[in-house]
């Protein structure tokens, strides 16, 4: 898959107004949630199967060179503004009325704590504006008018310099997209330079309900799939190579979920590594890899992983998964 690179005079006049990340949630039509990036000029899909053509790539493009993904001016369609509701870190903006102490609010609201609690990071004050729209044409319809050009989705997170936005449809699925998108805004506001698999994997284990222990059934038994009918095998430095102007298939995202769930859920001592890991991205800005921190513990990670994953199929055959 290509990205789609801007002229640098056309890059050098969007970059002069703004710098910004969209993470696509929940695609209509693809199982998987993934980023569609515009960052530095450049316009990424990410999801398997799914494909900017040069047509829509421009139409992107024009949407950022002339301020759009409402960043600077007034939103084209109408945001729902008539109710909002502060609950934290959280300000959930609607034109129908949410309870206070809503169900899915006190538990993306948990989800913050729970995130600071495994991964030892402080909770930020900065808001995270969530904006729900009532239906799905209305939010169809704010997509095609703020952001002409992108793909069809449920939700996605928006960040910019100055602010961190969520934008979703309220429906069926809206506490899966929720959590997925905010957990992204809640990363955002405490940690610089997240490494697209961590960011990606981490919204993928807060994305199932709280007392689940991150566990995502479908990334685990593609893996399974892979594991017995291809010869897949896990490999960290690869996914921590993927450019962020590449998009991450329907494996890589199972795979950064996978590492994930092994760092977090299988003892102690990988936990301590990813929260050293995070300690130090959020200090300096900068860090040794996880990989490279894991081979300094282990061997062969790799062959810890998937040890892991043999560990989790058979608990979830025992539960009658």
């Amino acid at each position: 898959m290509r990205a789609f690179s801007l002229p640098r005079t056309a890059v050098a006049a969007s970059r002069s107004r703004f710098d910004l990340l969209v993470f696509e949630s929940m695609w209509y039509d693809a199982p998987a949630v993934g980023p569609l990036r515009c960052k530095d000029g450049v316009i990424v899909p990410s999801k398997s199967g799914l494909r900017l053509d040069n047509l829509t790539a421009l139409a992107c493009w024009a949407s950022l060179a002339c301020g759009g993904c409402a960043i600077s001016g007034a939103s084209k369609a109408a945001l729902p503004v008539q109710h909002t509701v502060v609950r934290e870190q959280l300000v959930v903006h609607s034109d129908f009325p949410i309870p206070a102490n809503h169900r899915l609010l006190e538990e993306l609201t948990a989800r913050r704590r729970d995130l600071q609690q495994l991964l030892g990071l402080p909770m930020s004050d900065e808001p995270i504006h969530v904006y729900l729209f009532d239906s799905p044409v209305r939010f169809d319809e704010f997509v095609r008018l703020d952001h002409p050009g992108f793909p069809r989705r449920r939700a996605f997170f928006l960040e910019t310099d100055t602010r961190l936005q969520v934008y979703a449809q309220w429906g069926d699925r809206v506490a899966e997209d929720l959590r997925h998108e905010v957990t992204h805004g809640y990363l955002h506001s405490v940690v610089p330079n997240l490494p697209l698999w961590l960011d990606e994997g981490l919204a993928e284990y807060c994305e199932v309900p709280r007392g689940h222990r991150g566990l995502v059934w479908a990334h685990l038994e593609l893996l399974l799939d892979r594991i017995n009918h291809s010869g897949w095998r896990p490999d960290l430095p690869r996914l921590e190579r993927i450019d962020p102007a590449r998009d991450m298939t329907q494996e890589d995202y199972a795979e950064a979920w996978a590492w994930v769930h092994f760092l977090l859920e299988s003892g102690p001592e990988p936990r301590a590594i990813v929260r050293e890991y995070l300690g130090e991205l959020r200090r300096d800005g900068t860090a040794k890899p996880v990989s490279a921190r894991l081979r300094e513990r282990w061997d062969r990670p790799d062959e810890a992983l998937m040890a892991h994953l043999g560990t989790l199929a058979a608990e979830t055959r025992a539960v009658g998964k």
